[in-house]
């Protein structure tokens, strides 16, 4: 009995040793040992502009002076490298400076304002390629893809993560090392809040800290009258945030500009930096910078 009981606290050790090498010394912990905040945008339903927000957070946080990356993790609906004019493919080299890992890496593509961007929409040759991946392949797909790039020094890494809390979301959730924790984006609607409460108690059960919520699409200004409408509803992400006891970081406005721009591959903030919306992401960068220096 007792040889039995030292036999699996032996094997639970071996396994703590494991995962703390793994935490520190891993593929992945040694890819991205040079990046000093990293960050995953997390909604619970598609639609809510997640997207919009991870890349106009991101160019917000650039024209703050911060070097920038986002790793695009929605395998099957990849949008990030076009919201940002990036049509390309990324580069696969030989050169990097941590041997042993991954003979051959990959360069991430560099958008005009110098965000480097890793999607899986940059390494197929034609854009109407389906990505037909499935579970345990997409886990591994994300941890390798990861793991395999020249990230670079900067001082955020931005995850663009797909909706809900499927393979993708709880991979990067327990793979990524020192993950300072999730911002939430949910719109107006109630059906949204509902559902985003899902994925907040998901972070909440993997022990994934809540940096804040923001609530997109909150209001739009009438080009006629001027008035502010509430097309979807009111308060909704102030009050989900309340319920769940996470900070409420704003509410982003609607710009009548937003499809154009992503269809341009330009960020709303540097379109516009004297929008509403420009003013409103760059005041979540400001909450989000002086909170991650607290910790």
């Amino acid at each position: 009995m007792n040889v039995n009981l030292e036999r699996e606290q032996f094997e639970a050790m071996k396994a703590r040793i494991r995962e703390e090498a793994l935490r520190t010394k891993g593929p992945l912990a040694m890819a991205l040992k040079d990046i000093k905040h990293k960050i995953a945008i997390l909604s619970g339903k598609g639609g809510v502009g997640k997207t919009v927000v991870t890349v106009n957070l991101a160019s917000a946080l650039k024209r703050r002076g911060y070097e920038v990356c986002i790793f695009d993790a929605d395998l099957h609906g990849p949008a990030v490298p076009r919201a940002l004019g990036l049509l390309g493919r990324m580069d696969v080299v030989s050169e990097h400076d941590h041997p042993g890992h991954h003979d051959l890496r990959l360069n991430p593509l560099t958008s005009l304002k110098g965000i480097k961007v890793v999607s899986v929409a940059s390494m197929w040759a034609t854009q109407e390629q389906p990505i037909m991946w499935k579970g345990a392949h997409k886990m591994r797909a994300i941890r390798q893809l990861i793991a395999s790039v020249n990230w670079g020094t900067a001082d955020f890494l931005l995850v663009d993560l797909p909706p809900g809390t499927g393979d993708e979301v709880q991979t990067v959730m327990r793979s990524i090392p020192e993950l300072d924790g999730m911002l939430v984006v949910t719109t107006p609607q109630g059906v949204s809040a509902m559902v985003c409460s899902r994925a907040i108690s998901a972070a909440k059960e993997l022990d994934i800290p809540l940096l804040g919520l923001v609530e997109n699409m909150s209001s739009l200004k009438c080009p006629a009258c001027g008035e502010k409408m509430y097309p979807f509803g009111k308060g909704e992400g102030e009050k989900l945030a309340r319920l769940m006891n996470i900070p409420f970081l704003g509410d982003i406005p609607i710009e009548l500009d937003m499809g154009q721009c992503v269809d341009d591959g330009v960020p709303l903030v540097d379109k516009k930096p004297n929008s509403a919306f420009a003013r409103t992401l760059d005041d979540i960068a400001s909450k989000l910078t002086a909170s991650l220096k607290k910790k």
